[in-house]
């Protein structure tokens, strides 16, 4: 029988699920990683369909062998990097060059997309709604299911987190309130400062 190390060595270590395999290691057992990743030897075979099936399955085997809290705090890791320097700097920089914060939420409703896919509305003076048309997350917008609850998408509330606070420049709270992969139309997001 093949142990444990062997058998995550063939796991993939780059993109998404190479992040995820990675914040597991560090997060959890390893004979709970091999629950939780089944078939992840696999993934890279797979068409986007399948891959979207396969994230929502391991999410749901991730809440049963390690919690749901410990899930959550897993996905924010991951969308804590998937936040990188780059687009950190990019938050800051159009933070900068709007001069405003109304102007800074303009000008990222229309950033690398398309019109109508992203809005950004100063709600009051400490609360943005990010309202997302679309899922941008292409692990799983892809997905012909439902998913059961917000957890996958916890990755997205740290994303939020990490840009709105490098283009702020102070600590901010995001709140998903929905969730497309989840059945709603829209992802939509509350951040507070």
């Amino acid at each position: 029988m093949e142990n444990i190390e062997m058998i995550l060595s063939r796991f993939p270590h780059t993109g998404r699920i190479g992040r995820l395999v990675k914040v597991l290691e560090n997060e959890s057992d390893k004979n709970l990683i091999l629950l939780v990743l089944e078939d992840a030897e696999k993934y890279n075979s797979l068409n986007k369909e399948e891959k979207s099936a396969w994230w929502k399955k391991s999410v749901e085997k991730m809440e049963q062998h390690l919690g749901k809290d410990k899930a959550v705090q897993i996905m924010r890791i991951c969308g804590a990097k998937c936040c990188g320097k780059g687009q950190r700097e990019t938050a800051h920089r159009l933070m900068k060059e709007a001069g405003s914060l109304k102007k800074f939420l303009d000008k990222i409703s229309k950033h690398d997309v398309r019109q109508g896919e992203l809005t950004y509305i100063l709600e009051n003076n400490n609360t943005i709604i990010a309202d997302h048309n679309k899922c941008f997350c292409k692990q799983v917008a892809n997905s012909r299911q439902q998913f059961k609850n917000l957890t996958y998408c916890q990755c997205s509330v740290e994303f939020n987190k990490q840009f709105f606070k490098a283009a702020l420049g102070k600590e901010v709270h995001v709140e998903l309130l929905q969730s497309i992969i989840c059945g709603a139309n829209s992802c939509k997001f509350k951040i507070t400062f």
